[in-house]
């Protein structure tokens, strides 16, 4: 029986903490396992040598690029979703939900071009990619480009279950999909002997049945689905969401030209840089999650609020946020820190490796308790329907700050001096965002009516 519906919150009026909590601890859950499908990839890719992962490394601006417009797809959709349900039009919530889907699959149709082989190996020679490392990237790439449209109809099934106040149905489609992944690795990359292709298979095959669940889930709670067709009046609910998304998918890019400018700068100190670096981004992620879940759930909050023009509810959730992550952040720095030498066990990598990994975390580790600043100001912002103040903060963090700052540590202090780069970024960044979630709570977004689109003001930073 289906009884998800009646777990639905009054994002308006239940108590706070109740709403915050209930929508950010299955966003977590579920977040922790989308993120585990490249996680246990990379562990299982990291015992097959250094070579495939430093491909599977040189793959993830390809993956950031999709997930990038994926993002944007997704929240400006339970933006606007939430914002019109907290206006009481539901058929408006609904055409919005229908339309997310076939924008994001006409995004990101031109990657299918890396399927041609020529064309892949030329991309990932164009990435740094030579020798050993360039022969294991298209066997990778081939089936993960193949998982992109299912991927997408996740994440756009997610978009619908959370702007109705449920977290749950993301959860646990996770749950299935990380399952089927975490069975199927092993089995296929080394009884079956397909290497790092059986990585990407069996991720395909995990985001397969969590699309199916997601599917059937949303028909019986009688919820809106994705669609896969395309309806006359669907360009104007495509330019709502890119208003709004445009700017999240901005943001999210420049995490792949940030870390394709940064593999650039590692690859001159050797593979093992590379392989430690993420081996350090997958445990610093996993780490950061719970921010990261409560920051989704901020979204929602923050646009059912902003429709009902409840500023005052807007503000107690903001600092119930920071409240929550500030005391979160501080056992997750205090494991990465002191567990370092257990925490990369699992990726049975080299001495060299491991070592270099070792001191990334341990070095990274140390500015995260900025982070719960700059995951305020992009929930908060993204539900205000100010994205462009996230936007601003991802190019000062990792092009502004970090990149700069690891060419210039380089010089002096070899692929140290680059690790060191990632928290000065991050502590400069969270300071920043400090400075402007505080302009955006008392300045003039919070007024007496809600402006319309085009009365949005872009120079408000």
């Amino acid at each position: 029986m289906n009884n998800e519906p009646s777990r639905q919150l009054d994002m308006g009026s239940d108590p706070v903490f109740r709403v915050l909590l209930a929508l950010a601890i299955p966003a977590m859950i579920s977040m922790f396992f989308q993120n585990l499908y490249e996680f246990v990839d990379t562990m299982f890719i990291a015992w097959l040598g250094s070579a495939p992962l430093a491909a599977q490394s040189l793959s993830m601006p390809l993956f950031y690029l999709v997930l990038s417009l994926g993002k944007g797809a997704q929240i400006g959709a339970t933006t606007l979703m939430s914002q019109a349900r907290g206006q009481d039009k539901p058929e408006e919530a609904a055409k919005l939900s229908e339309s997310a889907l076939p924008l994001l699959l006409l995004s990101i149709l031109p990657l299918f071009l890396l399927l041609i082989p020529g064309l892949c190996t030329g991309f990932y020679h164009f990435l740094g990619a030579r020798g050993p490392v360039l022969t294991e990237a298209y066997p990778y790439t081939f089936w993960l480009v193949l998982s992109f449209p299912i991927m997408a109809y996740v994440m756009i099934g997610e978009a619908i279950s959370m702007s109705h106040g449920n977290t749950l149905m993301p959860m646990k489609a996770m749950l299935i999909g990380n399952a089927v992944n975490l069975t199927l690795d092993p089995i296929l990359m080394f009884y079956l002997g397909w290497g790092i292709a059986g990585a990407s298979i069996a991720t395909l095959m995990g985001q397969l049945l969590s699309a199916v669940y997601i599917y059937r889930r949303l028909k019986q709670a009688k919820l809106p689905v994705p669609l896969l067709y395309l309806r006359k009046d669907m360009p104007l609910y495509w330019k709502k969401i890119s208003h709004l998304g445009i700017f999240v998918t901005i943001s999210q890019l420049v995490s792949p030209l940030g870390l394709s400018l940064l593999n650039a700068v590692l690859a001159s100190f050797g593979p093992a840089a590379i392989g430690a670096w993420n081996i350090m981004a997958r445990l610093e992620m996993m780490g950061l999650l719970p921010l990261y879940g409560m920051a989704g759930a901020l979204i929602p909050y923050v646009a059912f609020n902003y429709g009902q023009e409840n500023w005052e509810r807007i503000r107690s959730g903001v600092r119930i946020f920071l409240l929550g992550t500030g005391l979160i952040i501080l056992p997750i720095m205090a494991v990465l820190i002191l567990g370092a030498p257990w925490l990369v066990l699992p990726f049975r990598s080299d001495a060299q490796v491991t070592e270099l990994a070792m001191h990334a975390i341990r070095i990274a580790a140390l500015a995260h308790i900025f982070a719960p600043l700059e995951l305020a100001l992009f929930g908060t912002a993204q539900g205000l329907k100010r994205p462009w103040y996230s936007l601003f903060t991802s190019i000062a963090r990792l092009l502004v700050f970090r990149y700069p700052l690891a060419v210039f540590f380089a010089s002096f202090w070899g692929v140290t001096g680059v690790y060191w780069s990632q928290p000065l970024a991050v502590a400069l960044s969270g300071i920043l965002s400090g400075i402007l979630l505080w302009r955006l709570l008392t300045g003039q977004v919070f007024q007496s009516r809600l402006p319309r689109d085009e009365e949005m003001n872009y120079s408000e930073i």
